[in-house]
Order: structure tokens, then C-alpha cells, then sequence
């Protein structure tokens, strides 16, 4: 694994001794984009997931009628990686990014509905360094989150969701796991 944060500019400690007392270890992640398989550590990417095992979803209500769909999220930034990769959008561009861009409606999509959560990340004690141990062996954890901010008193929270599990005792991996319709807001969704 290749370490890429730059040394230190300052020693934090000396300059505040108090602050030694909150020393922890800490494991930064520096995600890039690439195309992980469900075996990898990644951020966005495929997660290890048992076919004969419920998906996790979101049950609070809240408003999930409208928002914007994972393909059009996904197609939106491609372009504007290739354009900025240019320079800028062309005029057939920025009309694609508006059409992209625009938020959808499903009304048939009830506030009560549960919604298939998102991948956040999924992380293997072998590459992460001080990871803690899960429960009963565990090896992977894996964190989900809904894909609106509509959680918790204020209704603009967001609704982690963590699962620890040994990847050995997945036996038959779920090939295509469920995606919500719509996501309330664009960054929800993490890139490989």
C-alpha cells in the first residue's frame, strides 16, 4: 500500500502538549478512482454481500418521491470530467448536464416505502491498520447510508448504517444488489 499524506509540517504535540493526552490512531483514506471488485477495500465501490440475505433499507419516513437517478448522477459527472479534461462543456454538453441535472418525480413511491440504502464504503481489516475487531471474528465492515437528508430532530441529517461481517462465511455473493428509483441529493453516491 503506498503512502501518499505528506509528512507533517508542524509537530502538533510540541506546540500543544496538552492535545498528547487525545492521541488515537486514525486511518486517512485516499480513495482514487478505479473499478474494485467486491474482494477490495474501496469507497463506492462493490461490496460483499450475501445473495440470500435481506438488503439493508430505510424505513423513517420521509420525502423520497423526488430526487435524482444514480444513472443520470453517474452520466453528469462523466461529462463534465471529459469537458473540464478539455477545458470546458461544449453547447451540446450543457445541454445534456441540464437535462442531467434535473430532479424527477415517482409518485407512486410512498414517504413510508422503504428504500434500498446506498454504499458508502467497505473496508477490510487487512488493509486498514488498527481497524477495530468486529464482533465473533468479523473481518469487513461495510457502511451504507440513505440517499436523502431527511434524518434525526433537524430532518437534515443523514442515517448511517454499519455491518460488520466474515467475508469467508459469504458462500454465494449477491451479483446486482437493489438501488433506490431516485436520491434526494448527488453526492449520496460515491464513486468507485
Amino acid at each position: 500500500m503506498s503512502r501518499t499524506t505528506p509528512p507533517r509540517p508542524v509537530n502538533i504535540e510540541a506546540l500543544f502538549p496538552k492535545l498528547g493526552a487525545f492521541r488515537g490512531t486514525t486511518t486517512r483514506l485516499h480513495p482514487r478512482p478505479g473499478r474494485p471488485d467486491a474482494a477490495a477495500s474501496s469507497v463506492g465501490g462493490p461490496v460483499l454481500w450475501p445473495a440470500d440475505e435481506p438488503w439493508p433499507v430505510c424505513t423513517e419516513p420521509h420525502k423520497r418521491s423526488s430526487g435524482y437517478r444514480i444513472a443520470d448522477v453517474r452520466r453528469e459527472r462523466q461529462v463534465l470530467a471529459d469537458a473540464w479534461a478539455r477545458d470546458r462543456p461544449t453547447d451540446e454538453e450543457r445541454d445534456l448536464l441540464k437535462e442531467l441535472g434535473r430532479r424527477h418525480r415517482q409518485r407512486e413511491i410512498a414517504d413510508t416505502d422503504p428504500i434500498p440504502l446506498v454504499v458508502l464504503a467497505q473496508l477490510y481489516r487487512r488493509d486498514v491498520p488498527g481497524l477495530p475487531p468486529g464482533p465473533d471474528g468479523c473481518d469487513l465492515l461495510q457502511v451504507f447510508w440513505c440517499p436523502f437528508e431527511a434524518h434525526g430532530p433537524t430532518r437534515y441529517g443523514l442515517a448511517p448504517h454499519v455491518r460488520w461481517r466474515r467475508s469467508d462465511h459469504v458462500t454465494v455473493p449477491l451479483d446486482t444488489p437493489p438501488q433506490p428509483a431516485l436520491v434526494g441529493f448527488k453526492s449520496s453516491i460515491a464513486e468507485p
